[in-house]
């Protein structure tokens, strides 16, 4: 069995190894003013670690608690650490912060070529709901200008039996 993945509140100090993963992990990465201005409006910002590790952060995400809802604007495992559960254990996680503040549905927008994460979401019972067409924009490595949708996807936060 796979070691305890344990979860702690992102602080400023963070920010240094958020954003080396978030340049790793995403063509189009947060800067560090959105992560500082998650952290100021008090959104649930939470990095994942191991006990033997405590420094090092494992993977990290930000959700917003909305009136009977939460969105997550962004989650990210470590390259070092992915293809071990962690996206699902953390996962898990934001559910049990939006049940604890009574989010009855969470949502999120996933790059639509991104199916390993899409496929994660749809283990975790969410469901397709929309698209926003050409949403993420960036320049790929060779500076071409990249348009991209994000699917629309939802679940109700404490699942019917």
């Amino acid at each position: 069995m796979s070691q305890p993945l344990n979860f702690r509140t992102m602080t400023l100090d963070d920010l240094p190894v958020i954003l080396r993963i978030e340049h790793k992990n995403f063509p189009n990465p947060w800067p560090e003013k959105t992560l500082r201005g998650c952290l100021e409006a008090n959104y649930q910002c939470v990095i994942g670690f191991y006990d033997a590790q405590p420094n090092e952060v494992v993977c990290y995400a930000v959700l917003m608690i909305g009136f009977e809802e939460s969105n997550l604007l962004n989650i990210s495992v470590n390259p070092d650490f992915q293809q071990q559960g962690i996206g699902r254990r953390m996962m898990e996680h934001l559910l049990l912060i939006s049940r604890i503040n009574q989010a009855k549905n969470m949502w999120l927008e996933v790059r639509a070529s991104n199916t390993p994460a899409i496929r994660l979401y749809q283990n975790l019972g969410f469901d397709r709901i929309g698209q926003r067409d050409n949403y993420y924009r960036y320049h790929d490595a060779q500076g071409k200008p990249v348009s991209e949708h994000a699917i629309l996807m939802s679940r109700p936060v404490v699942m019917p039996a």
